[in-house]
């Protein structure tokens, strides 16, 4: 994959995730009633506005909010800015990292935009409750940001494989 390629996916999957999370979280904001859970298909998938200072599940939301800015907003956005640097550099990422990372980039950006732009704060708006179990309230990146991570894992497989033959 040459250069020009690499960065012309990297930008087709980042700006797509920012786009459409940023898209469902105005829509969430503008439409989703206040203290109230809309459920759908059974009571399977619940839509319920929210506003997270913390990170996933809350945690840090109690943190006083410089060392949220630090934590959320600065250390993330250095975090981002290695990834992206790292995906543009290492020519032995296959397709599958690359558009792994950038799933993961495309999240992230769009969670500290919300932060950026929105006081600290990130939009989440899902609850998917199956059974006795159910989760945390999440947005669009976050569901880019966890498919990133599990399909950076999977492409990393045949390289794990091969470089242990390698070794032997």
């Amino acid at each position: 994959m040459t250069q020009a390629q690499r960065t012309i996916l990297i930008v087709v999957v980042a700006v797509s995730c920012i786009g459409c999370d940023q898209a469902a979280k105005t829509i969430a904001q503008q439409t989703l009633p206040a203290n109230e859970s809309v459920n759908l298909l059974g009571d399977v998938f619940h839509l319920q506005y929210s506003e997270n200072y913390g990170a996933m599940l809350g945690i840090g939301s109690d943190l006083p909010p410089e060392i949220r800015f630090w934590l959320f907003i600065v250390c993330a956005g250095c975090a981002l800015t290695a990834i992206l640097a790292f995906v543009l550099t290492n020519g032995k990422l296959n397709i599958g990292g690359i558009f792994s990372l950038s799933l993961i980039l495309g999240g992230g950006l769009s969670n500290l935009i919300d932060r950026v732009l929105r006081g600290g704060v990130v939009v989440d708006f899902m609850v998917v409750v199956l059974g006795s179990v159910r989760t945390a309230i999440f947005n669009l990146a976050d569901l880019a940001i966890l498919a990133g991570l599990l399909a950076f894992l999977l492409s990393s497989i045949p390289l794990l494989s091969r470089s242990a033959r390698v070794t032997r």
